[in-house]
């Protein structure tokens, strides 16, 4: 079982908050997490960053390459 879930992760006393794939056990223990999906120092941006990807879920779906102008990689 998995589901998306908020990880703090500690280095050096610097604080991270991503939103991840969390894996668990079959005692409903989490045993693993995947790379994140959204990240940030501070709880309040994350949730931001949330709401922004909310709103993506309202406009049109853009199609690689053609929606795009140019070299996307510059």
């Amino acid at each position: 079982m998995w589901n998306h879930r908020v990880v703090k992760e500690t280095y050096e006393s610097e604080h991270n908050f991503e939103i991840c794939e969390v894996f668990y056990d079959s005692d409903g223990l989490p045993y693993a997490y995947g790379n994140a999906v959204a990240a940030s120092d501070k709880l309040e941006t994350l949730s931001e960053q949330l709401s922004w990807m909310m709103d993506a879920l309202s406009k049109p779906v853009l199609t690689y390459p053609n929606d795009f102008k140019g070299d996307v990689n510059k």
